[in-house]
């Protein structure tokens, strides 16, 4: 019974292939191969983008999580439940004082608004990553300097500032209902660049120079806690306030969130555009299956006089449509790796043709790629689940043909 089974499949695969390959006429084949052509491009650009959407998010994390606090406390120092608790946290890498004040940076006619970003200098775990992207300078130089202050390479090139030079920085002090500034006068003792916007808008200095109390009249004064995984933040900040019911607990997700969530909703408006190409070369597989079956209206005739089911014709137009499907689908998934491991040089080869680098004006020198395996499978799945819905209606079709009325 079961070999009877395998012969009567291995049949059916000869006679679609058969038909597919030969059968018709030459232009339902060429339909039926243009939709071929028309999957394996949609599933590999599908593909491309997806991998580039997941590096640049990727990137973007990285850089980003790299100088900004993970989850801040408003609380310093901390009390002693808070740091007992702290302690027992998995995945905290350290914990220290922290600022964030909002100021311009001023040299000349030049100002730019910036975030101050204060931590004491003995603090390892808040310079750690600070350290692999110092440009100029060393991070240690705000403990060891007086007045000292770090700031992004490219503010520093844009300020036309050295090492030593003087930098006045002014930082906005609520009063009342109106808002002053304060004004400080630092020295230059590093850069940093990091490759994003922080690097423009974002100024170091060491919370050892002053007291806590002149901290706190200047903007927020608090812990700052850097994680492990970053991405733990928000179950390390809700166990914190579970301690202290009226603890303000602040974590990276809550102030970057919407940055992130534009990135995601990006991603799926790509995603779904995309997408539509693969449907489009879906209506394409409609076509071609429709000519064929109307071209071999007779000879579907003569298999069912001859003993041939229903389902039998139904399964030999739907391997057809599986085949376009998953050969498409693999074709355009093994493309667009392919493309995504060579993506830098397509976009140089696209630079050489059109004078213009895509990556000119941003931070990026490269283009970062991931390749996530869920959304790989997410891909296949998705594009051959349209592929053979495209092929079943024109089978259902075939099946349902009468012999008398097209039997010559």
């Amino acid at each position: 019974m079961a070999g009877r089974s395998r012969q009567a499949a291995g049949l059916l695969n000869q006679m679609a292939a058969r038909m597919l390959l030969q059968g018709a006429t030459g232009f339902a084949r060429f339909v039926t191969w243009v939709s071929l052509v028309g999957m394996v491009l949609g599933v590999a650009v599908l593909t491309l983008v997806v991998n580039v959407m997941n590096g640049f998010d990727q990137e973007l994390r990285q850089r980003l999580l790299g100088s900004i606090p993970h989850v801040t406390v408003s609380q310093t120092p901390m009390s002693p439940d808070l740091q007992t608790a702290l302690s027992l946290q998995e995945g905290v890498r350290g914990a220290g004082k922290y600022f964030q004040g909002f100021a311009v940076v001023a040299a000349g006619s030049r100002t730019l608004p910036v975030t101050v970003i204060g931590f004491a200098g003995s603090d390892s775990a808040a310079s750690a990553d600070l350290s692999d992207v110092m440009r100029r300078g060393n991070i240690d130089n705000l403990q060891r300097m007086p007045n000292s202050v770090i700031v992004g390479e490219p503010l520093a090139r844009y300020q036309g500032l050295s090492l030593g030079d003087p930098v006045v920085i002014g930082v906005s002090v609520a009063q009342g209902d109106s808002v002053s500034l304060r004004w400080l006068r630092l020295n230059l003792a590093g850069t940093f660049e990091m490759g994003a916007e922080t690097d423009y808008a974002m100024v170091l200095v060491n919370l050892d120079q002053h007291s806590d109390a002149y901290w706190q009249s200047l903007g927020q004064l608090g812990t700052r806690i850097v994680l492990e995984d970053p991405m733990d933040a928000a179950a390390v900040g809700a166990r914190l306030a579970a301690i202290e019911k009226s603890l303000q607990v602040d974590t990276w997700e809550e102030t970057y969130g919407e940055l992130f969530q534009a990135v995601r909703m990006e991603k799926s408006m790509m995603f779904v555009l995309l997408f539509l190409v693969v449907a489009i070369a879906g209506f394409n597989v409609i076509a071609g299956q429709s000519m064929m079956v109307h071209d071999k209206r007779s000879q579907i005739a003569m298999l069912r006089t001859m003993g041939a089911s229903r389902r039998f014709i139904l399964g030999l137009f739907l391997s057809q449509g599986a085949f376009v499907a998953v050969l498409g689908t693999l074709a355009g998934l093994l493309l667009g790796l392919l493309m995504t491991a060579n993506v830098d040089a397509l976009i140089d080869a696209l630079a050489g043709l059109t004078g213009q680098h895509l990556l000119d004006g941003s931070y990026f020198v490269s283009v970062p790629t991931r390749v996530l395996w869920w959304d790989l499978s997410a891909i296949v799945l998705l594009s051959s689940v349209v592929a053979l819905i495209s092929a079943w209606l024109p089978a259902k079709r075939a099946s349902h043909l009468q012999p008398a009325r097209h039997l010559h």
